[in-house]
This record gives C-alpha cells, structure tokens and sequence, in this order.
C-alpha cells in the first residue's frame, strides 16, 4: 500500500469524520476506501469509453433507428 497525502475542505473532512464515527473506521480507511472507488469506477468508464472509440472505429456501429428497434423488440416484443 501506498501512502498519499491530499488536501480536502472542511466539509469533506467533516464528512469523513461522520462517516468514520458511524461505521467505526478510522477517517484514514473510510477515505482510502472512497479513494479506491472513485478511481475503480472512474477507470471503469475511461476502459468503457476508449472501447466505444474503438468500436466505432472499427465500424462496428448500428444506426439509432436499428438500435432503437432492438430496444423495443427487447423491452416490448415488437
């Protein structure tokens, strides 16, 4: 494990306390916690997005008239 050291407001560091208090966990784990799944799903998104860029770069696109059949065939049976 790394160690950081970052700078939050007071509310954020409000936050924590409370969150710490009523899950009791210290503020250090509660916001390596947080830290951990913020970046989990920020890179999640990223990963999600760069292989969208390369579907449609590779052609593997439907129009949004298709897709929206699809949408409706699944959802409704049409």
């Amino acid at each position: 494990m790394t160690d950081i050291t970052l700078p939050i407001d007071a509310a954020a560091d409000s936050a924590l306390e409370r969150i710490a208090a009523a899950t009791r966990r210290d503020k250090r784990t509660v916001g390596a916690d947080a830290l951990a799944a913020f970046a989990q799903e920020e890179a999640e998104i990223i990963d999600g997005s760069l292989r969208g860029m390369a579907d449609v770069e590779a052609g593997r696109t439907v129009s949004h008239e298709e897709a929206m059949a699809r949408l409706r065939k699944t959802a409704f049976g049409e």
